[in-house]
This record gives C-alpha cells, structure tokens and sequence, in this order.
C-alpha cells in the first residue's frame, strides 16, 4: 500500500511539472518581446556667438527594431521636462523641438523615451554668447540653460528679463 502510495505521489510530481513546463512557452509567446529602441539628439547651433535672441534648434532621432508606439519627453538642462507625447515609429523618426534665448548661457537639451523601453538620449549641449548691444547692455541675465516650448512670455518666467522662451515640437 505504502508503495502504491509513493508511485502516486511521483506520478502527481510529474504531472505538475509537466503542466509547468508546458504553460511557460505558452505565456512567453503571448507576450511580445519589445522592439529596441535608440534616440539621438542634436542641438543647431551647438555654440553661438553674436546677435541675440538667437532660436536653437533640437532633432531627434528615433529607431526602432519593429514598428511601434513611442512614448516620449524632451529633458531640459534647468531640470524640466516637457508633457509626454507619442508617436507611431515605422523603424526611424524624426522629431523636432526649439527655443529661443536673448542672453548668454550654457544648456542641453536630451529625449527620454518611455515606452516601449525606457531610453534617454545623450545630452545635446548648446552655448550662447551674445554680443554686447549698442546702449542696451549685453544681456548677461538671460536664462539658465532651460528650454520650455511652451514657456512663458518673455520676462514673466525663470529666466528673468533676459531669456526668452518658445519652440515648437513635431514629429516629422
């Protein structure tokens, strides 16, 4: 009796584990592996000198290994970021973002991506240096390295009397 209850036991052992064994593919496959994703980002002009206000511009670049949703947010050097936006991503996009700044500063600007995986970009450094204006100053509080397209008027945010932001961001 003691036999046949053991060769139970081990028949029921082995049942599960083959129950197991069978159900992990089975979840596996229902669950899609998510695509790689890589962002790059660059700033233009990467260094100015002269005439201010002066717009920089940012363009990133998206690819992704399977075509996919993105879910994405610019990062800011003084510490903001924008709302977080999506886009549909064949295998490459482009996205686009901008400010515009009346004094001197250093700042960077980069791309988190959310989903599917979360990246974030390298830094893209920029340098204002704004030439002295005839009787007007030079413009030496203008900003703190931050871009906020949809910051505030000029004069009325952070920044302070000299920086002024605004941009625009579009995923073509």
């Amino acid at each position: 009796m003691n036999r046949l209850k053991g060769l139970s036991a081990l028949a029921g052992s082995l049942l599960a584990v083959l129950l197991m064994t069978q159900a992990a593919p089975a979840a596996a496959a229902a669950a899609p592996a998510k695509p790689k994703v890589a962002v790059a980002v660059k700033a233009s002009p990467a260094k100015h000198t002269g005439k201010c206000p002066v717009t920089v511009g940012f363009t990133a670049k998206i690819k992704v290994s399977a075509p996919t949703v993105v879910a994405y947010r610019w990062l800011r050097g003084d510490g903001s970021k924008s709302a977080v936006k999506t886009v549909k991503v064949n295998r490459t996009k482009i996205l686009k973002d901008r400010a515009t700044f009346r004094g001197n500063l250093k700042g960077w600007q980069a791309l988190q991506v959310l989903s599917p995986r979360e990246v974030v970009s390298r830094k893209a450094a920029f340098t204002i240096s704004c030439a002295p204006q005839g009787g007007g100053g030079n413009g030496d509080n203008g900003g703190d390295g931050g871009v906020d397209p949809q910051g505030p008027a000029e004069g009325q945010g952070p920044d302070g009397p000299g920086g002024e932001q605004g941009g625009t961001e579009n995923g073509e």
